[in-house]
């Protein structure tokens, strides 16, 4: 890599893949709570009587 005069770890503090797979994690975790949310509901009108 060309020395453009900055230490790597200056590079590497804004990587934006570490801020992709944040985005990418956040993502993930609302897809998961909201299937899980989903499937309580679901169970719980089954329990209730509203689901036959």
């Amino acid at each position: 890599m060309a020395n453009l005069g900055m230490s790597n770890t200056h590079v590497n503090r804004f990587d934006a893949s570490k801020r992709a797979a944040a985005t990418r994690h956040k993502i993930h975790t609302a897809i998961n709570v909201a299937l899980c949310s989903a499937a309580f509901i679901f169970v719980a009108a089954i329990v209730c009587g509203f689901v036959v």
